[in-house]
Formats: structure tokens, sequence, C-alpha cells
């Protein structure tokens, strides 16, 4: 810990002059842990399993713990509302646990919506409610059918919910940072299974699973209100959606909240922290957008975490599982990922297949068809195992879709072109689902969809270089992500 250069730091990064960019910092402290902004900060300790405020000043940037706003109606009346502005639900506990890691900055920038830091017109990876919350639907046996549920879930939730799902017995294990706990489904655990959702006397005998990147929950939800989800709709009139949906943990990026639904850890404490971080220990960066990269992010999984393939394994040794396109694939029996990774070459579906559910009108933009392309594939393969293929169908299927994080991206999360990428991602969702069907198992498949994190739209404001603004102030550091800064 340097009190001085963070002090400094944190000084020059939240100045009024930066109030257009810099939403708030976080940063440990002798005592506890710092959230600030221009307009205000609080200071905090942890107390056990709770926390203790030890400071305030000024308007705090997460005054407001709801997890029930905004609605569709006043996130487009306000698109790029600040923290303050919004709620920021289980901001305390994730931004410790973000802190606590060995990997993690001295200091970390949250930046406004009100500009483009990467130039993206959606964006996420901050701690306010529409960049934090994704979707969560989930339909068959092993699901109490509820129908639209008035409540939330967290990201640390998804792992044992679906561990529960596979017949996964519960023991004594504890939680990311050691702390002993009984009756959990997994090693490790920081989250736990909503025992309302989850019927166990109807336990189903297969369980297939659908990440739907980067989808915004009340995107979602307008598009299945519209007609234009038709499958997910049909999945949450015959099961059970939570309306204020699933809490991604700091940082609600994909690399760390992907890992976080499979292992029910929060990122700080599973070993994947982010998308990209500094590793002191051997003085290198870490960059998993990289394909090469990407394709071994579970090699930085901690040894003893588990993931959902590998306690099914444990508890079931005969069962099968398979991950299409997914990064936390450790212990799966069959992955897209592993297959690169041992050079071999994968099936890919013919030029009509990649062409199927790409809505024409954008068909042409660059972005668009190439993860248009890539979601094929990652259905072509899930479907491998379910239409003989490949042997009998596996208990766990894991189908990674990335259209709608791409997308979102470029077109924001409630543009036309997004919209489009939701109704695209139905229909694969619904391909796969047909060949559960065909197989004579759709009567027995527990099928769940859900969100690594929301997104947020941003404005056309200026981006400017937080980096070079530090370096004017001989404040000696290295930046990663245009907000992690690791302190000289």
């Amino acid at each position: 810990m340097r009190p001085m250069p963070l002090d400094r730091t944190e000084s020059v990064l939240i100045d009024a002059s930066l109030g257009a960019v810099v939403d708030a910092i976080v940063r440990k402290t002798e005592e506890g842990y710092r959230i600030a902004s221009a307009r205000g900060s609080i200071d905090y300790r942890r107390d056990g399993e709770s926390f203790e405020i030890t400071g305030r000043s000024g308007e705090s940037p997460v005054n407001d713990t709801l997890t029930d706003r905004p609605d569709t109606t006043s996130e487009q009346i306000d698109p790029w509302a600040t923290l303050g502005h919004q709620a920021t639900p289980y901001a305390l506990e994730h931004t410790a646990q973000f802190l606590d890691s060995v990997q993690a900055p001295d200091l970390a920038v949250l930046h406004t919506p009100s500009h483009r830091f990467h130039g993206n017109t959606g964006e996420h990876g901050s701690l306010g409610i529409t960049q934090s919350r994704a979707p969560f639907i989930a339909a068959g046996p092993g699901i109490v059918p509820r129908g639209m549920v008035e409540d939330h879930l967290r990201m640390i939730d998804i792992a044992p919910t679906l561990a529960a799902l596979l017949g996964c017995p519960a023991i004594d294990g504890v939680d990311g940072v050691g702390t002993g706990r009984s009756a959990v489904r997994l090693a490790v655990q920081d989250g736990t299974e909503p025992v309302d959702l989850l019927d166990p006397d109807n336990r189903p005998d297969h369980v297939v699973v659908f990440l739907m990147d980067g989808t915004n929950n009340n995107a979602l939800h307008a598009a299945v209100a519209d007609g234009a989800a038709p499958i997910i709709a049909s999945l949450i009139e015959r099961g059970t959606s939570y309306r204020h949906g699933l809490i991604a943990s700091l940082p609600t990026a994909t690399l760390a909240n992907h890992t976080t639904s499979m292992t029910g850890v929060h990122p700080g404490r599973s070993g994947i922290i982010h998308n990209t971080w500094y590793d002191r220990r051997h003085g290198q960066e870490v960059d998993l957008l990289q394909l090469e990269s990407m394709m071994r992010a579970c090699d930085h999984l901690r040894a003893d975490v588990e993931t959902v393939h590998e306690a099914l394994h444990r508890a079931h040794r005969a069962a099968r599982s398979v991950s299409a396109f997914e990064y936390a694939d450790r212990g799966a029996d069959w992955s897209t990922w592993a297959e690169f990774r041992a050079g071999r070459s994968v099936t890919t579906p013919d030029d009509d297949e990649r062409r199927r559910h790409r809505h024409p009108e954008f068909g042409r933009v660059t972005k668009y068809r190439y993860m248009s392309v890539i979601d094929a594939q990652s259905i072509h393969h899930a479907q491998l195992f379910w239409d003989g293929s490949m042997g009998e169908p596996p208990e766990f299927t894991f189908v990674n879709l990335s259209l709608t994080d791409e997308i979102g991206h470029f077109d924001g999360p409630h543009g036309e072109m997004t919209r489009a990428a939701i109704t695209d991602t139905d229909a694969r969702i619904g391909q796969l689902l047909n060949a559960v069907d065909a197989a004579g198992k759709l009567d027995r498949t527990a099928t769940v969809v859900y969100a690594d994190h929301g997104m947020q739209q941003t404005a056309e404001g200026e981006t400017v270089d937080l980096s070079s603004t530090l370096r004017g102030e001989g404040i000696s550091h290295r930046m990663l992500d245009a907000q992690y800064i690791y302190l000289d």
C-alpha cells in the first residue's frame, strides 16, 4: 500500500475538470476501501460478512442499492445516467472482492457513460445497474414455473443453481476467501442456489444452457413483449424469469463474469479478475481478449475452484458435458476451445447454415456477419451432440452466443440492429431446442438462458486519455484497458 501516490492519483482523477469522464474511482485504503468521485466519497471496511461505513463526504457515488430500477422507459429517458443517479446494488461487496485480488490494480476508474472511452455505442464494466444487470430465464423439469417474478439473482448464484439441477449433492466447502460453508454444491462457492426456483423432486435428465453475452435485461424483455423473441417468451411462459435479472460482479465484463457464472466465485477470488490485468508476480500483462490467451483462459483459474463441469464429474463420473465457444470450459468432456488448443480442426456449418437467422438488412455489416457466423458455429457444435453424431446426448450442454454483445457495443442496447441480434439469437436457441426435441429429450431437459452482464448506452462525448493526464502530473504508472491503474 502506497498512500501518497494513491492519494495523489485519486486527486487528479476526481478533479471536477474530469467530471464528464470519470464517474468514480475505487481503491484500497489502509483501513479498507474507498469509492470516490468529484461529487463525494465513502470509505468503508469489512466487518465479518458485512461492511461498515467509516467515512463519508458529499454525495456518495453508491447511495442507492435497490435492484428494481430502472425500467425500460426510465432507462431510455436517461440512458447515460451516472453512478449516484442510478442504483448500484451490492456495490460495497463487489468493490471489496475485486480490490482484494492480488491481481487488482492500485486504482480503477469507472467511466461515465457520457463519453466513449472504448469508442463503443454501448458499454459495460461499471457498478451501475444498467451495466451490471443481466437477464435470467429458466424452464423445464427441475424449475418451479413461476412466470415473471419481481426479484433478482446474482451471478455468483448461477453455478450452484446449475449444479443443483445436474444433481450434484450438497457438500461442505468454503467460500472464495476460505471461510467454511455447509450445504454447497461446489467445493468453493460464494453464491447460493435459489430454493424457490428449484424443484428437487423433478430433477431433469439434461440441462442445456445458453449465455446471450452482453444482453441488456430491459431490452430482452421488451423484445419478448413485442413478439421479437418468441422462443424465450415460450420459456418464460412455461418457466420462470426474474424481472430484475442477474446482478453481475465487478468488473461487469465478459471473462470475469463468464467465469463467475460457471464457478459461483467472484472474479476477485477466482483467478480471472477481468479481461486483462497486470501480473505483478511475473511482471507481465495478461490479455484474455487475444485469441490464443482466450482459448487458454482457464489456465488462470484457481486450482481449487470447481467449474460446473468438474462438479458434475465429481458427483457423476459417467456424465458427459459439452462446452461450445465458452471460456470457462475446464473439466468439459468436449469443448470448442479444447479442440483448438489441441490443434484439431472442428466441423463448421455449411454456407446456408452460416447465413441462417442473419437479418438481411444487417448481413453486410462486418461485425454482424462475423459474429453471426461464430454463433452459427457454436450452435452447430452443440447440435452435433444432440443429432446422434457424437453418441448419446450429454447431461450438460453449455452454449455461448456472442452476437448480442458485439452488436450491443456497436449499436447500443436498444438499437434496431441490437433488436435484430436478439431475434437472431432467440432463433438459434430454438434451433438447438428443436434438436433436443427431435432426440425425444425435451420433456426431460431443463433450459437456462442468461447473460454475463448488461449494456448501457453511451453518449458521443470526447474521449480523454487519462494516462497522459496522469503522466503530465508526474505520476508513473501502467494503465490497462483505459481504466485499471498499476502504480510504478
